[in-house]
């Protein structure tokens, strides 16, 4: 008998020990739970008591109630939840009833919540302790649904961090309708975030400047409604507009471009700029209840380049940042608000920081999966400055969000600005692009939450990286319950983080937006390497049993479950661009290694890829006018509308190739088509092509500089035009060795193949990514080149490409070294000193010249020397590598 009751209490603590494991699925985690026996039903009628509670607790309490059992206002025996906004002294006893370890001070947001199997208590001292108590709660309930019943337990929990935030990026092409604005704050501060901030350039309708926001911009009426909404859910909303650079959109205005310093920021000289900002906050600051206002004011390449300049001259660019922010803290302070801006400006000019105001915070940020961000944070600490962290959930230019990147920058992010003591965290969203949607973002925003409630202990570097894997994996299996409602160990988190594992693949960039969107031209090399047919198609599979178990969880989420829908976009997304990578490796072979594809079935390919695209474009469009409004969804359609045309017209794309290789002849130029035998015209130097052009008939060959032309016709229509803009110098295909590995981190980096610094073609500053410019990351550049006997050499050019920010910096020196024949040793001939730092910012080009005095010689060693690590002072620190990139050595 002794025996039999033991083993009825193992069971039923057996069963008490697996609702109470299976309840922790919570986000973000409590901070102290004590168990207890019993537990309490929730299949039965319920009752809200409130002891002070704001009504709005009560009320949000009573919905959700409803939407789950059945609720009874009225007096009787039912069981009951009650509200309890008390005093500290009650606090304190509840503590010290229940054993509870974690001290007394809640502070404004902690709470207690305390189950018996009778009743159950949220106790705090203040509104928004009582309202994360309930979403605790009603996280429990979601947890034991199944049982109908919750263990009795008591919560004792409050966040480390006081401002939790997130951002919307609306400013960068989608802007959500009002009902995703505020699905985003129900389900945010669910989550215990309590900031909201909408990052803002041009998108606010003002009275006074109606002509600079689009039609379907951002009203006062939506700004008044969504404060009041977000009262509720006790989340403040945090006033934003781009009050320095990134204001294109407003100074390409014909009305404001007179105030421009120079395309995107306005000018500090100008006393019609501050009139302009003074209007703009006179009918956005009032609208924002809290303290802060982002004047943001990062990344002004080009200040003091325009209207400014005697003012550089004057105080300098560090005296200009100052006078500018003074200025708008002046106006500010009419409406007792606080500035919050960026950190680039304040950490790259401490000489200002006294000239500052003292109230002002500046915020902390970077995107990438650092291993520590006490780079970004410890100049912020040195100059004694309020500060934020600001990590994002690396959704930017991305199908779909880079989740491996976004795990390790916002758990590091916050670990280090907790342990620098910061007062918030802004977790941010944008959209580069103006492609992404914001159904992709939950989860990490979540993610976000969680870290912002629960600070990261500050660990060694392995200690660190194996708690974060250990809570990472918990949150996910919460993230399935509370965002799904998943139970049963059913996962679409799993799957996600499948999907996003891709961006880890050895398809580069598979799940950017860019790649998808690309045209089947240029073919670069990295496309059709050895073996990248079998990479894409195992991805292809990979997607195809992705796409099949979603299809099989469509129905299973109780929750949030149209999210899934984008999940499936994206992943069809994915599997076309893997079938257009194929169809482009196909095409590729069929053009220069004559396999026995024929043209046949490219075209049936083709307009399987056609079709597939055309379903995308309408499924793009309804996913769009679930969240969004109608703004710039244009823009991203005609994105679809290209890339179809494109391969509508790929029989008709015309190839200009041009042999690297010259002769007594010059260098011989050939023209065709991809499949059709149209007729080809071609022009040379000349301002256009046309029907009336040369016809072409056979190879030519060029002895001089030449921009070439050509165009296909069918009869009725012609293809698109293509153009080649070629040098004709000594140099062209006399490669003789290149010893450097030229970058794969994006496909048109390998400038042409080996022989793309000797190919007669040169790169622009403004388009680093035209294939026509060769990167090199963390080396020197070195190249032989072998000359024939008759060969005289006058001049020596070597065009290289900067902009800092992008770490490209120009090679601090090109060396010239010769030698008469192969076994003999190189000998120092020129040096080639830069003359451009890498302080001067912006796209740049430099050419390295020089004399070469009538040289003769058999062999030329050509060696770039790289900058090195970063510069000290650049936002990514200077523990990372630069890259170099050339375009072409010209030699004549």
């Amino acid at each position: 008998m002794i025996a039999k009751t033991i083993n009825l209490s193992l069971v039923i603590c057996g069963i008490f020990l697996s609702m109470f494991l299976h309840g922790q699925n919570q986000i973000p985690a409590p901070k102290e739970v004590v168990h207890k026996s019993d537990y309490f039903s929730i299949d039965q009628k319920l009752r809200v008591k409130n002891s002070n509670a704001s009504e709005d607790n009560s009320n949000l309490l009573n919905d959700f109630l409803r939407s789950i059992t059945n609720v009874s206002n009225i007096d009787g025996k039912h069981l009951f939840i009650h509200l309890k906004k008390t005093d500290s002294l009650s606090l304190k006893k509840t503590i010290e009833e229940n054993n509870l370890n974690s001290g007394n001070n809640l502070g404004n947001e902690g709470y207690i919540l305390n189950i018996d199997n009778r009743k159950i208590e949220i106790l705090a001292l203040e509104d928004a302790g009582i309202f994360y108590g309930i979403q605790t709660l009603r996280q429990l309930f979601n947890n034991y649904r199944k049982e109908k019943k919750i263990p009795c337990m008591v919560i004792y929990d409050k966040p480390d961090i006081a401002i939790r935030a997130w951002q919307d990026d609306i400013s960068r092409g989608p802007i959500p309708t009002l009902a995703t604005l505020k699905k985003q704050i129900e389900i945010m501060s669910s989550f215990k975030l309590n900031y909201f901030t909408l990052y803002t350039e041009h998108v606010f309708k003002l009275d006074q400047h109606p002509t600079i926001a689009p039609v379907d911009g951002i009203t006062k009426v939506d700004l008044e409604e969504l404060s009041a909404f977000a009262e509720k859910y006790h989340v403040t909303l945090i006033g934003n507009y781009q009050s320095f650079g990134h204001m294109k959109k407003t100074l390409s205005n014909p009305k404001y471009t007179y105030l421009a310093e120079n395309d995107h920021i306005i000018s500090p000289a100008m006393e019609e700029s501050y009139e302009f900002l003074e209007d703009v906050y006179s009918e956005m600051v009032p609208l924002y209840k809290g303290e802060y206002f982002n004047i943001n004011c990062d990344e002004t390449f080009g200040l003091g380049e325009g209207k400014s300049k005697a003012m550089v001259d004057s105080i300098g660019i560090p005296g200009i940042y100052a006078y500018h922010i003074n200025r708008l803290d002046k106006i500010l302070k009419k409406y007792n608000k606080k500035i919050l801006m960026w950190g680039d400006i304040a950490t790259s000019h401490p000489e200002i920081i006294s000239a500052l105001p003292k109230d002002m915070t500046v915020m902390a940020w970077g995107y990438h999966p650092a291993k520590s961000f006490d780079y970004a944070i410890e100049p912020i600490i040195k100059r004694q400055l309020n500060f934020w962290v600001a990590p994002g959930v690396s959704c930017w230019s991305n199908g779909y969000p880079n989740l491996k990147h976004a795990e390790i920058n916002i758990y590091n992010f916050i670990r280090d600005g907790y342990k620098f003591n910061t007062k918030g965290v802004l977790n941010t969203s944008w959209d580069d692009d103006g492609l992404n949607f914001f159904n992709y973002n939950w989860h990490g925003f979540a993610w976000g939450a969680e870290n912002s409630w629960n600070a990261p202990a500050n660990l060694s570097e392995l200690a660190s990286d194996e708690e974060r894997v250990k809570l990472y994996k918990q949150f996910n299996k919460a993230f399935d319950v509370q965002f799904y409602g998943l139970l049963n160990n059913e996962s679409i988190t799993a799957l996600m983080h499948e999907f996003s594992s891709l961006h880890q693949s050895n398809i580069k960039k598979v799940l950017k937006n860019e790649r998808f969107f690309e045209g089947i031209f240029p073919i670069h090399l990295d496309y059709i390497r050895t073996r990248n047919k079998e990479k894409n198609k195992i991805i292809l599979d990979q997607l195809d049993a992705i796409r099949l178990q979603l299809e099989k969880l469509k129905h299973k989420p109780t929750r949030n479950g149209t999210t899934q829908d984008y999940l499936i976009y994206s992943v069809n997304q994915t599997r076309f661009t893997i079938k257009k990578n194929l169809f482009r490796i196909a095409l590729y072979q069929y053009l220069y290694e004559e396999t026995a594809i024929t043209e046949i079935e490219l075209e049936t390919t083709k307009g399987e890829l056609v079709n597939e695209l055309e379903k995308l474009k309408t499924s793009y469009i309804l996913l769009w006018n679930n969240e969004n409004r109608p703004h710039w969804l244009s823009h991203n359609i005609e994105k679809f509308d290209k890339l179809i045309k494109s391969l509508e017209g790929i029989g008709n794309h015309v190839l200009i190739e041009p042999l690297n290789e010259v002769n007594e002849k010059g260098r011989k130029v050939s023209i065709r088509t991809v499949f059709n035998d149209y007729p080809i015209y071609f022009s040379i130097n000349a301002d256009t092509v046309n029907s009336s052009s040369t016809l072409f008939k056979a190879p030519f060959y060029l002895k001089e500089d030449a921009v070439i032309q050509a165009v296909s016709y069918d009869g009725k229509s012609s293809g698109t035009i293509q153009n080649k803009d070629l040098l004709y110098h000594k140099a062209i295909g006399k490669l003789h060795q290149l010893s450097s590995t030229y970058s794969n981190y994006h496909p048109s980096y390998d400038g042409g193949g080996e022989q793309g610094l000797l190919d007669g073609q040169i790169g622009t500053k403004d388009n680093l990514k035209s294939g026509k410019w060769q990167g090199y990351s963390g080396q020197n550049i070195e190249l032989e080149i072998a000359y024939s006997a008759n060969d005289v050499l006058h001049s020596f050019s070597m065009g290289f490409f900067q902009n800092t920010e992008s770490w490209v910096i120009f090679p601090k020196q090109v060396e010239i070294y010769i030698k008469s024949n192969l076994d003999g040793d190189y000998q120092l001939y020129r040096t080639i000193k830069s003359t451009i730092p890498p302080e001067e910012k912006g796209n740049l080009k430099q050419l390295y010249t020089t004399d070469l005095g009538d040289l003769k010689t058999k062999y030329m060693k050509v060696v770039a020397q790289y900058y090195g690590k970063l510069p000290e002072w650049h936002k990514a620190g200077s523990k990372y590598e630069s890259m170099i990139f050339a375009d072409e050595i010209i030699i004549k």
